[in-house]
């Protein structure tokens, strides 16, 4: 079984950490993989599966991105990295995925605020196959807007999977998808994913990731 944090930012984005920085403290948290999804931008993923493999860090790294399409906020998770950034209309990204070896999983559905789905669109694009999965629990909202994320989940047929949504250090593997793979590889997770052979685990972060967050966001609004 694979303990796999399945929602993270790096300084590519908008996260407070080098994708460097973030994959070794993934690997001290006790993840044994770790998806880096930068915001509508795949070099994140890149930049930490390049590093994991030339420096030796002991984790997997699955390449991903968070695409905000017109719809709301959609996780690609990789075999390998993509070669082409995703486009922002679901379905032309549904066809982006498999051409590039990726899932897509509707990220926080239910969350207020947030660039999400919400119910109309999620239910909409699993009846036209465009989701392979849902984040039914993200460790960076209410714990109350990820139960109506599991129900969906059930009633769609659509494995659920769980995510820290991190974008500082504290809440890096708070939350990770429990995953049993045929081989422990990016393609082996995101194939088990596909497949259903996963399981979420609510977590939290604790107060102080709470602070952290709001000192690291103004930071980033004052430039530092």
């Amino acid at each position: 079984m694979i303990r796999l944090e399945t929602h993270t930012h790096t300084r590519v984005s908008d996260g407070m950490l080098t994708p460097l920085q973030l994959i070794r403290l993934a690997a001290r948290r006790g993840c044994d993989a770790v998806a880096v999804t930068d915001h509508d931008t795949v070099e994140g993923g890149l930049r930490a599966y390049k590093a994991a493999r030339r420096l030796g860090v002991p984790i997997v790294v699955v390449p991903g991105v968070e695409v905000r399409t017109s719809w709301g906020d959609v996780l690609a998770l990789c075999a390998s990295p993509a070669g082409v950034e995703p486009p922002r209309d679901p379905e032309a990204l549904r066809d982006w995925a498999d051409a590039e070896g990726c899932i897509l999983v509707a990220a926080h559905p239910y969350h207020p605020g947030r660039h999400s789905l919400g119910g109309r669109h999620l239910e909409e694009g699993a009846r036209a196959g465009l989701w392979d999965a849902v984040e039914v629990w993200n460790s960076r909202g209410l714990p109350q807007f990820n139960i109506p994320a599991v129900r969906a989940a059930s009633r769609l047929g659509l494995p659920g999977t769980s995510g820290s949504d991190a974008h500082v250090p504290r809440e890096v593997c708070v939350s990770p998808s429990i995953v049993a793979p045929d081989s422990e590889d990016p393609g082996g997770l995101v194939e088990a994913i596909r497949r259903g052979r996963v399981r979420p685990t609510p977590g939290l972060p604790g107060p102080l990731a709470y602070v952290e967050a709001a000192a690291w966001a103004i930071a980033r609004r004052l430039g530092g």
